[in-house]
């Protein structure tokens, strides 16, 4: 249950070991609706927080070899079948001329479909985010802030409160539906 409406809490830290150390204590603990918002990629952040490795890659790839199979099929019924041209004496189905087509193909339905995979897969999230505008983090220039949903099954604002700060974050606050913070 989410009392007095609120959304959750957040702490911030300043140094990335720390926001590291921070998660792996957040995932021990038996949170599970929690993320970390940080100014730029921290390695070892996915293992840290308990995440599984994505599945995207895998999509990625097929999606690409979709993108080679129908480049090759167009462009070998288009030059072979449909409108057989005589370039220079060549044959009809000259496989390196369709590299660069083929190439491009492969590129634009692995990244158009990656891209539309990603935002479709991203809305199934469990995790509701803070407020975007309504609240100010840092995260985008130098903190690295920890989200604690009131989602989580293990909720009790004052619980989650103490936990913040006793893993040494700063700036802890309740942040309720409109994006006001309980400092």
């Amino acid at each position: 249950m989410v009392p007095n409406s609120t959304k959750g809490i957040l702490g911030h830290f300043y140094e990335p070991a720390d926001a590291l150390a921070a998660a792996a204590k957040v995932r021990d603990a038996g949170w599970k609706h929690f993320d970390f918002l940080t100014p730029f990629p921290v390695h070892g952040m996915e293992e840290a927080m308990g995440q599984k490795r994505s599945w995207l890659p895998w999509v990625t790839a097929v999606l690409a070899l979709c993108g080679i199979v129908f480049a090759q099929a167009l462009q070998n019924y288009v030059m072979v079948f449909d409108w057989p041209m005589n370039f220079g004496g060549k044959p009809f189905a000259a496989w390196p001329a369709f590299i660069p087509i083929t190439f491009e193909a492969m590129v634009f339905w692995a990244a158009l479909g990656s891209a539309v995979v990603a935002i479709v897969a991203g809305r199934m999230d469990s995790v509701p985010q803070p407020p975007p505008m309504a609240v100010k983090t840092g995260a985008t220039f130098d903190r690295f802030v920890l989200w604690i949903s009131a989602t989580d099954p293990k909720w009790d604002a004052a619980e989650a409160e103490r936990f913040v700060r006793s893993l040494g974050a700063d700036g802890v606050r309740l942040v309720d539906v409109g994006g006001r913070t309980n400092a």
